[in-house]
């Protein structure tokens, strides 16, 4: 069966991951510090605010104040009188942190540190206060889970968006490509009888052919010509309304039924071969009787025209599911990935002997599709092929 062409798609995933990935790096660095330098700008002007504080009745109900900052108050030998984030009577003294010596010094200190309570990178800025005692603010640097979600959803909204479109264009392509193929193909299949028929009738037409046996032999080509031709035409038509209908009036169909219909109509054909059609099991779908029906003979039929002589086509139903095999030609492994794409021949040199238009199994697949089903095929070469077709009503 064809599938989508994703080959393409790989050099231009591999750009996308180039520009992406940098900018997500770059991105990350970026806010990281920004984020840095605007939480010690504001500490910092807050610092300078609570510095200005005075007759602070209980450090602990100052320190509580703040909200959206850690707050430490401590005295001027750096013991913790109040802490707003953590336990104070197990914390030890802070005389030996950077930030409290430059502020012994100059009033004012400040640190950026991965902090041994919170265990994340944290700034400190201290100032002193007009008492005497001093005032700690520290807040974390690290961005949190929802600033990287909502940094990092616009660049992942993007990606998804850009691997939808990349999708989309490579079904496009896909499809560009199967109808360019398609209207060559179904040129060939048109061009090949109309040349043989238009040559025959030039020459029959001339008259400067006299045996009489020549003539009517030529005649006999351009009517087997022509009912190439009208059967290719009329499986286009067909496989054209599977495709473009759904179904109308879907209802339980006899599959085993159906098989012996299919039976009946190839026994002719079968018996040329002596090939024996073989039909087995019950079963029963949902669908409409006259696609189930060409169904099955499509692939009976297959099963005859590269069966060996003497030979057998098996037809067995068994609920919803439908197998047909035969002991024929089978199909080499190269080929089987293709054999349900529209006009594909494995034995090209001797398709027209062998007779078909090349559409009966994409007319399979098209039909199991239409019906929500399924279809798989196996077959080795010189030992026959089975096909499976398992429907879900």
């Amino acid at each position: 069966m064809s599938k989508t062409d994703f080959g393409f798609l790989k050099q231009y995933g591999v750009m996308i991951v180039a520009v992406i990935l940098p900018l997500m790096t770059l991105s990350f660095f970026w806010f990281s510090y920004n984020k840095q330098k605007q939480v010690q700008e504001w500490l910092w002007t807050a610092a300078r605010i609570a510095s200005q504080s005075e007759n602070i009745p209980s450090y602990a109900l100052f320190a509580q104040s703040f909200r959206d900052v850690r707050v430490t108050v401590m005295d001027s030998c750096g013991m913790v009188l109040a802490d707003n984030r953590a336990d104070m009577t197990g914390m030890s003294n802070h005389a030996s942190r950077p930030e409290f010596k430059k502020a012994l010094a100059a009033g004012f200190g400040d640190d950026v540190r991965r902090s041994e309570t919170t265990g994340k990178k944290t700034i400190y800025v201290i100032a002193k206060l007009k008492n005497g005692q001093y005032i700690r603010l520290a807040q974390a640097t690290e961005l949190t889970y929802e600033f990287l979600i909502w940094l990092f959803a616009p660049i992942a909204f993007l990606s998804f968006c850009l691997a939808v479109l990349m999708f989309v264009f490579a079904k496009n392509k896909q499809m560009e490509r199967m109808r360019q193929e398609f209207v060559a193909n179904v040129s060939h299949e048109l061009k090949t009888p109309l040349t043989s028929i238009k040559g025959f009738a030039e020459l029959t037409s001339t008259g400067l052919i006299d045996d009489v046996e020549k003539v009517k032999e030529y005649q006999q080509k351009i009517v087997a010509q022509s009912n190439r031709l009208l059967d290719t035409i009329n499986d286009i038509l067909h496989l054209s309304k599977i495709e473009s209908t759904k179904p109308s009036e879907p209802a339980p169909i006899d599959t085993h039924a159906a098989a012996e219909q299919v039976r009946e109509s190839l026994k002719a054909m079968a018996d040329e071969k002596n090939i024996i059609i073989q039909v087995a099991g019950a079963g029963s779908i949902t669908a409409e009787a006259e696609p189930i029906y060409q169904m099955i003979h499509n692939l009976a039929e297959n099963g005859i025209k590269y069966g060996k002589k003497g030979g057998y086509v098996k037809i067995i139903l068994e609920g919803k599911k439908i197998t047909v095999s035969d002991d024929g030609i089978g199909i080499p492994e190269a080929d089987i990935e293709r054999v349900f794409e529209r006009f594909y021949r494995v034995d090209k040199s001797r398709s027209p002997e062998r007779g078909g238009t090349g559409l009966g199994l994409a007319i399979v697949k098209h039909t199991v599709q239409k019906y929500n089903g399924t279809v798989s095929l196996k077959s080795a070469y010189g030992e026959g092929t089975q096909i499976l077709i398992e429907f879900k009503k």
